[in-house]
């Protein structure tokens, strides 16, 4: 019951959160949770590969990058359509998740690792050289997106307010569908392998097409979130491809705590703000309190925010057990 109304109460609260933006706070606030949405949609899918299916990627910038990329040139060069652009992107990203898993995971633990890195890093050096993406200058000049419903144009998303509410629903959907996919049966087969992988083949499963599958399925994620990022913003540029953003989205979920889905959406938006506030604080400084707090995380709670949870719950109901009569 705790959860629910803590779950009703975050959801009302990020409803609400444009109602004051120019009035109460500034509206660059809204833009701050459109990022923190985008990288939500990219930690859910992680979170199916590496916290059920036990499979750590240092490479997802690379779908997250292709689906920014995907949504920029569409919108740029094709059509003003959100739909199609995020469309595109899918198509887009499940390919390229669809390859880079069919060589990848035949590899397993560090050499796993480090195939995903070595195939974003490939892809990060592509694209900063392909002169039609605007090469290491980046692609400037990406139109607003629309929501085209039956051939008229209800609504524009240029204004931040409605294409906040439009991310929101977006970070929801992916929500209730990753949640779906985690309480499946193909869920508790991923969980299974991440336990004992030998075990799961012995009894029939085929744990490389599991896995592969995964992979697929986490790389639609991080490409629908980088496009939901292009479609904000007017410019996209060959750092979203960058390594660091991999390991951004690894200490983002090491941080909320993996294998839970609400743990990495936590963690994202913990270090997407906090990392906000200390970078206009503490100039290049705020990194050192980045790196204590990760520290901190791995040394006290290697679970993260949700391990923590889990104790302060488990606390209160023992503390809820001695007081009964």
């Amino acid at each position: 019951m705790t959860a629910r109304l803590a779950a009703a109460g975050v959801l009302l609260a990020l409803l609400a959160l444009p109602l004051g933006a120019g009035t109460l706070y500034s509206d660059f606030y809204l833009s701050l949770a459109i990022r923190v949405l985008a990288f939500v949609i990219l930690l859910l899918g992680f979170d199916l590969l590496a916290g059920y299916g036990g499979l750590i990627s240092f490479g997802h910038a690379m779908f997250f990058g292709s689906g920014a990329y995907a949504a920029a040139l569409t919108l740029k060069h094709v059509t003003t359509s959100v739909w199609v652009a995020l469309a595109v992107a899918i198509a887009v990203s499940a390919l390229l998740a669809l390859i880079v898993g069919f060589l990848s995971i035949r590899a397993r633990e560090i050499y796993f690792v480090f195939l995903t890195f070595a195939f974003a890093q490939f892809a990060y050096h592509a694209v900063n050289s392909w002169e039609w993406a605007g090469a290491a200058n980046g692609l400037p000049g990406i139109p607003p997106p629309s929501l085209w419903l039956t051939g008229r144009l209800p609504l524009d998303l240029d204004r931040r307010s409605v294409f906040y509410y439009f991310a929101l629903a977006m970070a929801a959907a992916a929500f209730l569908v990753a949640r779906r996919i985690a309480a499946s049966a193909f869920g508790r087969v991923l969980v299974g392998i991440r336990e004992n992988e030998e075990r799961a083949r012995f009894l029939g499963y085929d744990v490389t097409r599991c896995l592969r599958r995964a992979f697929l399925i986490s790389g639609v994620f991080a490409g629908v979130g980088g496009a939901l990022l292009a479609s904000f913003q007017s410019f996209v540029a060959p750092t979203l491809y960058h390594w660091s953003v991999s390991g951004e989205v690894l200490l983002m979920a090491l941080l909320g705590g993996m294998g839970t889905l609400v743990g990495p959406m936590a963690g994202a938006a913990f270090v997407i703000v906090l990392g906000d506030f200390l970078s206009s604080w503490l100039a290049e400084r705020w990194l050192l309190v980045m790196g204590l707090i990760y520290a901190a995380c791995v040394l006290f709670s290697p679970t993260g925010f949700a391990g923590i949870a889990r104790r302060l719950g488990a606390l209160r109901g023992s503390a809820e057990t001695q007081r009964a009569p």
